[in-house]
């Protein structure tokens, strides 16, 4: 057999494995005449080999006269697969902080490989003003960043129509992600499925722990295109400083996540850390949320903190990504044809 067939023959074999993956899960895994809980999936894919070898692009689209960077991350082989966009948290980017014990793999790129093994694409989106995208971090605000989110589905609507199911497209967002998922659900109708991984839920409360009330009051009062300079505290303890213009602090108070979520009747996952000092106190934040979601809904609350222990190894942070991936599994359209 030459090279070619042999690639061919492969890859059919990959698509014939992954069909079979999903019908057990949709068919066999069935309770009562509905489809098998998350758990069920959670626990058949957790410990499973990768299905997929898993291909990488960087990608460009526009948005507001702003070039917006991202890593379209895709199962190689494999046509039609589902994607999610994920969204960054405050001050992050699409790559974050290395996590130990990994062989040198960050944060965002570990979630899309081992979503792409799955069979699960992945678009890690840069918002403008972080990363390689456009502008600085001053210009951020909660709604620039939603409409950043909005771009890039219709990118992946009309851009991405020969690599993925642009049917089927699911959200992840952490921190400061999850409470810009929250709106961006709310408002595209085209975004099927959310998993939020310790969203914000009170901004307000969030911020000004984190920034603390006397900064955020003196943000508010700024001139118009005025920017401040503040220290950010997590659990007390200083991280460093960062420059925010005036929008960012009014829309501390004029965008509740838990309003946005009114408007979002899809499936929807929070996954929270036990011991969160940035999102607390949970899982009574992330609850709070959730009672004003009408839908389909999970909660997973982890023993860790904010990013689920992931400074000290990956162990609970690949817990987050498997019970992210059953959700996904779940609730998003797999169209393999």
């Amino acid at each position: 057999m030459d090279q070619k067939k042999r690639n061919g023959s492969q890859n059919s074999g990959k698509v014939i494995i992954f069909l079979a993956f999903i019908f057990l899960i949709s068919m066999s895994l069935t309770v009562s005449g509905h489809q098998s809980d998350v758990e069920t999936i959670y626990l058949e894919i957790r410990n499973s080999s990768p299905l997929y070898d898993v291909q990488e692009t960087v990608v460009i689209f526009q948005n507001e006269g702003m070039t917006l960077v991202a890593t379209l991350v895709t199962p190689k082989g494999l046509k039609n697969p589902p994607i999610v966009i994920t969204l960054h948290g405050f001050t992050q980017d699409r790559f974050h902080k290395e996590i130990p014990n990994t062989g040198g793999e960050h944060f965002y790129p570990r979630l899309s490989r081992k979503f792409a093994e799955l069979g699960i694409a992945t678009l890690r989106v840069d918002f403008r003003g972080t990363g390689d995208s456009d502008g600085d971090y001053t210009m951020t605000t909660f709604s620039t960043q939603i409409s950043d989110v909005l771009a890039a589905v219709e990118y992946v609507r009309t851009n991405l129509k020969y690599t993925v199911n642009t049917n089927s497209i699911g959200l992840l967002g952490i921190d400061q992600g999850g409470l810009v998922t929250c709106a961006a659900a709310s408002q595209d109708k085209r975004i099927d499925t959310a998993v939020l991984w310790s969203s914000v839920v009170s901004p307000a409360f969030t911020y000004g722990s984190m920034l603390t009330l006397d900064s955020i009051r003196n943000g508010v009062m700024l001139p118009d295109g005025g920017t401040l300079c503040l220290p950010i505290y997590v659990g007390g303890i200083y991280q460093g400083d960062i420059e925010l213009g005036k929008g960012f602090f009014q829309e501390v108070f004029t965008v509740d996540p838990r309003a946005s979520i009114l408007d979002y009747k899809g499936p929807l996952m929070y996954i929270a850390g036990k011991v969160d000092s940035l999102v607390f106190p949970q899982p009574i934040a992330a609850q709070s949320l959730l009672e004003n979601h009408d839908g389909e809904e999970k909660l997973i609350l982890l023993p860790g903190d904010h990013e689920f222990d992931s400074d000290n190894g990956c162990e609970q942070f690949d817990d987050a990504v498997y019970w992210s991936a059953a959700w996904f599994i779940k609730t998003l359209k797999i169209q393999n044809k």
